[in-house]
């Protein structure tokens, strides 16, 4: 698929993140490259709250975005909500860590403590309120710290303001490393597979620039095979350079417990399953009133196509 004319692709993240590694991947190893693609790759600015405005304004081609953001435009009114085609994240990247060590962590032992939330982004908080529910602890029974951004949650935690954070990695690995937090529990495998995060564009997008979004595709299946069976420290070798504020050893040891947890999919085809298992979250938490049509939010049969050709 590489032969023939070069093209252009603007693709655009939410913010970098590890939990974003097969991005990364796909743009630094040059599987992107190898698919004919000349990639203008960007973090969403400060003008647009989120990628999907970008791609409503025109600012992006490509953009990463949680689905739930289709999905809640969706239960609003929108006829059309932009499609999202292929799967990022297929389990919830956050975990919870505590000051002291537990060596079997009791849900229980949340009760009555301090404890400080995700609170720049609504999905990771609704996931933690699905757990927290499935394990009868309602939200009354926490003494929560909130509103605040990621760098003051990790000095309150370190300060000693709450006894609870719930972050995700490097963050995780860098409290660990430091002695300043222990590892508890992990939100992936407690709420499963889901539909976490994944690619999306407009329906003019994909209509009128079919061979673009294939190449796309094809190339991060490509990606995605690689990261799959990759050791964590050529993963972190090959992300470095998004990441120049943290160690390579830092990186390796985030990438290994993702890896672990089957954070990343081998594949890049966004099921059902996955789709209703984060629905079901968002309704639980109430940032959606109804079940939104899956074929009205997701599209498969690029991915498909992608991986027939690997």
């Amino acid at each position: 698929m590489a032969s023939g004319l070069r093209h252009s692709l603007r693709l655009m993240e939410t913010w970098r993140s590890i939990f974003y590694t097969p991005i990364y991947v796909s743009v630094a190893g040059g599987f992107l490259e190898r698919e004919g693609l000349d990639v203008e790759f960007s973090t969403c600015p400060p003008r647009f709250p989120h990628p999907l405005s970008a791609l409503h304004n025109g600012a992006a081609d490509i953009v990463q975005s949680g689905i739930m953001r289709s999905i809640i435009a969706s239960d609003w009114g929108a006829e059309t909500v932009p499609l999202h085609f292929a799967k990022i994240n297929s389990r919830d990247g956050f975990f919870i860590l505590g000051r002291q060590p537990q060596e079997t962590f009791a849900w229980e032992s949340l009760r009555g403590r301090r404890v400080i939330p995700v609170g720049f982004s609504p999905m990771p908080w609704a996931s933690f309120q699905y757990a927290l529910r499935r394990h009868g602890i309602e939200l009354s029974e926490l003494e929560l710290l909130t509103g605040l951004s990621l760098d003051d949650a990790v000095a309150a935690f370190r300060e000693g303001r709450a006894e609870y954070v719930h972050v995700a990695e490097p963050v995780v690995q860098q409290l660990i490393a430091d002695g300043a937090g222990h590892l508890l529990a992990a939100l992936g495998p407690e709420n499963g597979p889901l539909a976490y995060s994944s690619f999306a564009a407009t329906h003019r997008f994909l209509e009128t620039q079919p061979e673009t979004a294939a190449r796309f595709t094809l190339g991060f299946a490509r990606a995605l095979r690689w990261l799959s069976s990759a050791d964590s420290r050529d993963v972190a070798g090959a992300v470095a350079g998004f990441f120049p504020d943290t160690s390579v050893e830092v990186l390796a040891a985030s990438i290994a417990r993702y890896q672990g947890q089957g954070q990343w999919p081998d594949s890049p085809v966004l099921g059902r399953p996955e789709y209703e298992n984060l629905h079901d979250i968002l309704l639980a938490a109430g940032l959606c009133r109804e079940r939104q049509p899956y074929g009205k939010v997701v599209r498969t049969d690029i991915a498909e196509v992608a991986l027939a050709g690997l």
